[in-house]
């Protein structure tokens, strides 16, 4: 039998929906972080040669890792985000609502 209690980690009167969008900006901003730094690093690079050049190229591939990561982060809390939003608004809409109806497009009937 499946248990739908919500997790225990979760705090007073916090949906799952709203730890998944606090998680998804979470990442979202630290993606962003890492973009800066990014940019910075890369500005460094026309000033520097040799062992210090050297230096902040490895510095770009940490930064290259954690952007792959927390952009990844990002996109799949996006798409968990969005999945939660849609269930909360078919839930409370109901499934007969009309938006969720299939509408043909009776031109294309006709022209059949």
């Amino acid at each position: 039998m499946l248990n739908h209690k919500e997790p225990s980690f979760l705090g007073d009167n916090q949906s799952v929906a709203s730890l998944v969008a606090q998680l998804h900006n979470y990442f979202k901003n630290t993606y962003s972080h890492f973009k800066s730094e990014r940019s910075t690093v890369v500005s460094r690079l026309d000033a520097v040669d040799g062992e210090e050049e050297q230096e902040l190229l490895k510095e770009l591939r940490k930064i290259d890792t954690e952007l792959s990561l927390f952009g990844s982060l990002s996109d799949a809390l996006s798409i968990a985000d969005r999945l939660l939003h849609a269930r909360s608004v078919m839930n409370e809409l109901g499934l007969n609502s009309e938006i969720y109806t299939v509408h043909h497009d009776e031109s294309k009937q006709l022209n059949s």
